[in-house]
């Protein structure tokens, strides 16, 4: 129980450093760690807790925002696919969850910049909005990557060298 407290602290202090410090657009390690706190955490609900804290201690330090929902929802989809799908055991699934992921997070915060009239409520206006999106998807996607590997490298050199693993 302590060390799944204490990792699970350190993903969430790495996670809003992460968004605080200068950075490219949406290159943070936040949906990676979406998805390694689903795989590492004993309970799917603290898996989605964990984003869930990331985002809401750094929205409020860096500024409050009306999609929030749509973010945070996001997030906590990441932590499921962590849950059901990350299999840290394959390089293949840490790669591609964390593409997987941006995607999602791309598709639903996106949806919700629409439904919150930024660009009309037409289907024009939806593409442009996914269009306008496009910029930051490639940041997001390198960041999942970067840091999810990252996360898997930890994971190798202690948790499982040492026994350490949380679940």
């Amino acid at each position: 129980m302590l060390r799944q407290l204490l990792s699970g602290s350190l993903l969430v202090l790495v996670g809003i450093g992460g968004r605080l410090v200068p950075h490219p657009p949406n290159f943070t390690p936040v949906d990676a760690i979406a998805l390694y706190s689903g795989a590492w955490m004993p309970s799917i609900w603290v898996g989605m807790a964990l984003p869930v804290a990331i985002m809401a201690v750094s929205d409020l330090l860096i500024g409050w925002h009306s999609l929030w929902i749509y973010t945070w929802g996001a997030m906590m989809m990441g932590a499921v696919l962590g849950y059901y799908w990350l299999r840290t055991d394959r390089i293949l699934s840490v790669i591609a969850l964390p593409v997987l992921q941006s995607t999602v997070f791309f598709i639903v915060t996106n949806f919700g910049v629409w439904l919150n009239g930024y660009y009309g409520y037409t289907l024009s206006g939806l593409w442009e909005c996914y269009v306008a999106a496009i910029p930051f998807y490639h940041y997001q996607v390198l960041g999942a990557i970067v840091y999810s590997f990252l996360f898997w490298v930890v994971e190798y050199a202690f948790f499982r060298r040492f026994a350490l693993m949380v679940r």
